[in-house]
């Protein structure tokens, strides 16, 4: 009977393997809100070690807004940051 060695998984690949889990996961979450709450999203992950970039648009149509088209919207659009995720728009 011949036992297999446990492969030992790499911390690097590891990592990466959790962000995947967390990309997938973000991005699923993201498309149930657009169905569920009918919103339009438009979602940029940018990779700082590897500069990939990752995009999700809901509705490719009418999405994303220019910068300029942004500031001219009306109501204003509620900015914010990593430090204030849980704060009420």
């Amino acid at each position: 009977m011949d036992v297999q060695p446990k492969l030992k998984t790499k911390p690097a690949d590891a990592a990466n393997q959790k962000a995947r889990r967390r990309r997938k996961s973000l991005f699923k979450k993201a498309s149930e809100y657009s169905s569920e709450c009918d919103a339009d999203i438009h979602l940029v992950l940018r990779m700082k070690k590897s500069g990939k970039i990752f995009v999700l648009v809901s509705n490719t149509k009418d999405w994303p807004l220019s910068q300029h088209q942004l500031k001219s919207y009306h109501p204003t659009p509620i900015q914010m940051s990593l430090s204030d995720p849980e704060s009420k728009p």
